[in-house]
């Protein structure tokens, strides 16, 4: 809606509605916003002061459930009375919390002082507000911006207001409706000395911290002054979502949709490169070929940068999406890159190098494991199911998730272009129609595939975000960790599978160091072990496109469930959608605000009586990889 006067009939409506639990969310006359999610027990306030440019500074309280903006200088006192009236006879206490930012001539004189986030807390009586303002300090010294921490200052005052501001309720109107107030004093790190120029980082990172900071205090206000009693502090965020937010999770999903990373990446001709480099005696570097590319990636890109991510004002959400809007943009590259030196050096940013603790723990797994020229080629021929008869158990395993969730929609589909044994693109289960696969690995496979990649995607799209199943930055490395996981928990993984883990690491760590294909293929098969055919695919998968450095992430995502498993983490956030470990505090506050929903799947694995003990042994006794495989659990 357009503006409105801010007459008794539009304050009595807004009343209404928050007396009925309905969401406000309106215009207020010469510019500012009043936005309230539902009924709660405080309200963040900010005033334009008159006089100087601020740019940015409204938008530091935007990000919460509950907050009024002037940005024309318009009296609403009468608007916070009613609503702090109405609100504490629902809470039986309501708190205002005041934020300006500090005018310019009061910042520090030093340089690095100006670039340090500072906040001033103001109260009349901190006292009577202790453990509040106590929270709001401890939670504020946390914010880092620069690597410079935060400088938090508490001062007692007579009134409690931006300068040039008179108090927005007096003293007897806030007696009278049992409300506090606290103000928030903020160096403004985020625009020029006017106050005209915006610097978005700093911003950003401000607002993170702040609103972390917010919900902390407002949770302890709520649990020690009214007669609410939440039992999280994210539960004091916002639930309500903007529609600048589905817009912009559509336009992501949608790009995401336009092209198939991998398939893009992945050689086409992977059989007759391979007998021809046999031919050559293993020397030289195969010729691959890949698909067209039936888009052009600078108009695509025009698009991405066409979205209006500045307009998320939730900062988890925005978070979430800028992450995934920078991750496009890098995938995109690489297919610009594709078949050039130059891929290698976007796939690191991409998906990572190898690190030293990746690489000796990937050293150890060989020497621990058995150093014969049996691995996975050798297990292929013996009492294996072609891809025909794959297709049916992978068919069966769909239609057993189906029972619980009949949305599911993904289809098994065999194909004559894909690498890989098999793998899940856009949902779909696809199998190599010239692959072979061992009976006593069937069961770990489709737990891998199916009841973890499809699963998840499955999940994402029970979702509200699209951005769950086309999966947010940096999944990959969780989701292939949890999927090998699964292998381990099923009883289905072997050590010929944990050797080609372990190979791909120290493979993609010879690619980064700069070592050809024909070297890398010889290290595998004459050093390690690996039959000739199964060195080759290690070492295709790894120099495809150009050189992707993504297979690493399957041992470096194995390594991480375990230490997550270790520090007793919940399995629920892990199967919500495609995430990364980043992203679990997130997921999890989501889920707090009840914009995430509970994931209608679980995965088979974790129904199994020995699947839980081999969990639980994992948990109480802290294993790592290497200890079960010392052990001889694997």
């Amino acid at each position: 809606m357009n503006g409105e006067r801010l007459t008794d009939t539009l304050v009595a409506e807004i009343v209404s509605d928050l007396k009925a639990n309905r969401a406000v969310r309106k215009k207020l006359p010469e510019g500012g916003r009043i936005h309230i999610d539902r009924q709660l027990p405080f309200l963040c306030l900010y005033r334009k002061p008159e006089g100087r440019e601020d740019v940015g500074t409204y938008r530091l309280v935007e990000s919460e459930a509950s907050y009024i903006t002037v940005l024309g200088g318009q009296d609403v006192s009468a608007l916070v009375e009613a609503v702090a009236g109405t609100m504490s006879e629902i809470f039986g206490s309501f708190l205002i919390l005041e934020l300006w930012s500090i005018p310019y001539e009061k910042r520090p004189e030093d340089i690095e002082s100006r670039h340090q986030p500072q906040f001033h807390i103001v109260a009349t009586q901190p006292e009577e507000l202790l453990s509040t303002v106590e929270t709001l300090q401890t939670w504020l010294k946390k914010i880092s911006i620069h690597r410079l921490k935060a400088d938090v200052a508490i001062e007692r005052s007579e009134i409690v207001s931006p300068p040039g501001f008179a108090q927005v309720l007096s003293e007897t109107k806030l007696r009278r409706n049992n409300t506090h107030i606290v103000g928030l004093g903020v160096l403004p790190v985020y625009h020029d000395e006017e106050g005209a120029e915006f610097f978005p980082l700093e911003f950003y990172a401000l607002r993170r911290g702040l609103g972390t900071a917010f919900k902390k205090a407002f949770f302890r206000f709520t649990v020690d002054m009214t007669r609410s009693c939440p039992t999280h502090y994210a539960m004091m965020g916002r639930r309500l979502v903007t529609k600048a937010v589905w817009e912009i999770d559509a336009a992501l999903a949608d790009i995401e949709d336009a092209f198939d990373f991998l398939l893009q990446v992945t050689p086409v001709n992977t059989e007759d490169a391979w007998r021809r480099f046999k031919a050559n005696g293993f020397k030289g570097t195969p010729h691959f070929l890949y698909r067209p590319r039936p888009f052009y990636i600078a108009h695509i890109k025009r698009t991405l940068f066409d979205i209006p991510i500045g307009k998320i004002e939730d900062p988890t959400l925005f978070e979430l999406f800028g992450q995934k809007m920078v991750e496009l943009d890098r995938k995109l590259t690489l297919l610009f890159d594709r078949d050039t030196a130059n891929f290698l050096y976007g796939s690191i940013p991409t998906y990572g190098r190898v690190e030293e603790d990746l690489l000796e723990t990937a050293s150890r797994m060989l020497e621990l494991l058995p150093h014969e020229k049996k691995d996975v080629e050798a297990d292929a021929q013996e009492d294996a199911v072609d891809a025909e008869t794959f297709a049916e158990y992978a068919r069966e395993e769909i239609d057993y998730y189906k029972t619980f969730y009949p949305q599911m929609r993904s289809n098994v589909e065999i194909r004559d272009d894909i690498v890989a044994g098999a793998m899940v693109s856009g949902g779909n289960f696809l199998i190599a129609r010239s692959a072979h696969f061992p009976k006593h690995r069937i069961e770990a496979l489709l737990h891998h595939e199916i009841g973890t990649h499809i699963l998840t995607y499955t999940n994402g799209l029970a979702q509200p975000f699209k951005q769950l199943h086309t999966g947010l930055s940096g999944y990959d490395e969780m989701q292939e960790g949890i999927a090998v996981l699964s292998e381990y928990l099923s009883g289905g993984i072997s050590k010929a599978r944990l050797r080609v883990l372990a190979a791909r690491v120290v493979a993609v760590h010879l690619l980064c160091e700069g070592k050809p294909f024909d070297e890398v293929f010889a290290v595998l098969n004459d050093e390690y072990g690996f039959g000739e055919k199964s060195a080759f695919t290690i070492t295709t998968r790894v120099f495809r496109g150009g050189g992707l450095t993504k297979d690493a992430v399957y041992l470096r995502g194995l390594i991480g469930i375990f230490d997550y498993l270790h520090g007793d983490g919940p399995l629920e956030p892990l199967f919500i959608g495609k995430i990364a470990a980043d992203h679990i505090p997130l997921i999890e506050e989501l889920q707090y605000r009840e914009i995430l929903k509970k994931p209608p799947l679980w995965p088979r694995w974790l129904e199994e009586p020995a699947a839980k003990r081999r969990l639980q042994e994992i948990r109480e006794e802290k294993l790592t990889l290497l200890d079960l495989i010392e052990k001889g659990y694997i």
